[in-house]
């Protein structure tokens, strides 16, 4: 399920970035005067800057909240490991309890 979610953000990142950069190169081609064509370059350029430290940012986030997950399902699955283990001591035991009193 995070895979998942790892996919659909880096498809979400990929299509904002290239969103970004074919609104740059679309300025960058438009017949304009040279101070306006810089004028929005620069603002695109800032754009990137803003946008990409959120999507940085938001990559932090969700790497964090991964490991968290990560670590509650080692934890679950040694509780599970113990679980078998008493489980199968206890049948054990209750085989061994039922093998004295045939006897």
């Amino acid at each position: 399920m995070a895979n998942s979610n790892s996919e659909n953000n880096a498809i979400i990142v990929g299509a904002v970035a290239g969103a970004l950069i074919g609104a740059g190169l679309a300025v960058l081609v438009a017949a304009q005067e040279g101070a306006t064509l810089r004028d929005k370059f620069m603002n695109t350029v800032d754009l990137l800057k803003t946008q990409g430290q959120r999507l940085k940012e938001q990559s932090g986030d969700l790497q964090a909240k991964g490991q968290e997950i990560k670590g509650l399902l080692n934890e679950s699955m040694e509780v599970v490991k113990e679980f078998k283990e008493e489980a199968t001591s206890a049948a054990s035991d209750i085989k061994q309890e039922v093998k004295s009193f045939k006897s």
